[in-house]
């Protein structure tokens, strides 16, 4: 795909732009020539690398699937691996696949794909995505999940993000656990959120080298830039009760996931572990959710 098949949504002095063929994925957000997110890296849109974009959607699951199989049913289903460094299937089908453009306006766009259950993901569904940009620069992202199988699927929605990361940037939100300590037997988890990770009251994320899921998150996230006079805020919602923070070292960028669904859910689920956030929908039924995103000045 080149540069002119990119959507670009405009309204007042904000823009962006979205690449149905690199996973449904938004390459920019922007006020005026400001980037508000950690643009797309030349070489996204050429290799189809939507971890290379600014943002893509988790459909129909976040994070991954341990072992690459869970229990459903009492029937082993399997998920093939669909990354060639992680070891495990992660983050579902959307961000791997070239979206259909079902419509668009100057300032609004809905996208779409079918997945027939055969390969990839074990059950059959249709997702969209629509980006709706509002003349204050309120970039909202609706994603719809229905399941098209005979039988109840599970499943979960969110957005990936990613954030340029300064000295000074602070990240602030409310959650009452952590999914950590993976070692420890599935019925321990989630674990209260330990002091050096509760985020409520602001934390600097360049001090911080995490790779972690967070559970009864609010949905709500301050991302404050005191060197750029600059304030993002995320609303995420309804079944948004789940929020991964990705920090690596050494990286000039940060990710805060609004997720609905914990890592490895499916696998804890069906172990007997409460609050994973697994949403089942029976044939047909649909699960919407919408994240928005704005700036403000400090």
């Amino acid at each position: 795909m080149q540069d002119t098949d990119l959507i670009i949504l405009k309204n007042g002095d904000f823009s962006a732009a979205v690449s149905p063929s690199t996973g449904g994925s938004l390459m920019y957000w922007r006020k005026g020539n400001a980037d508000l997110m950690r643009p797309a890296l030349p070489e996204a849109v050429r290799e189809k690398a939507a971890d290379k974009t600014a943002m893509f959607p988790l459909v129909p699951y976040s994070n991954r699937i341990r072992g690459g199989y869970f229990i459903y049913w009492g029937i082993r289903r399997s998920v093939p691996k669909n990354h060639p460094v992680v070891p495990d299937p992660l983050h579902g089908e959307g961000w791997q696949t070239a979206w259909n453009v079902d419509e668009t306006t100057g300032n609004r766009v809905t996208l779409s794909f079918t997945h027939n259950g055969k390969s990839g993901f074990p059950f059959a569904y249709a997702a969209k995505e629509t980006f709706e940009l509002n003349e204050d620069g309120r970039l909202n992202v609706t994603l719809e999940l229905t399941n098209k199988g005979g039988i109840p699927m599970p499943c979960g929605l969110g957005v990936h993000p990613f954030f340029p990361k300064d000295d000074d940037t602070s990240v602030t939100f409310k959650t009452k656990t952590v999914w950590a300590h993976e070692s420890a037997p599935p019925r321990e988890r989630p674990i209260k959120t330990p002091p050096e990770w509760q985020f409520d009251k602001g934390l600097k994320i360049s001090e911080l080298e995490l790779d972690t899921c967070f559970g009864g998150f609010d949905g709500n996230v301050e991302i404050v830039y005191p060197s750029r006079n600059r304030k993002i805020n995320i609303e995420a919602k309804s079944d948004f009760n789940h929020v991964v923070v990705w920090s690596p070292a050494g990286e000039s960028f940060f990710c805060v996931e609004p997720v609905t669904n914990a890592n490895d859910a499916f696998n804890l689920a069906s172990r007997g572990v409460a609050g994973t956030g697994i949403k089942t929908l029976a044939p047909e039924e649909s699960l919407t959710e919408t994240v928005s995103f704005f700036v403000s000045q400090l």
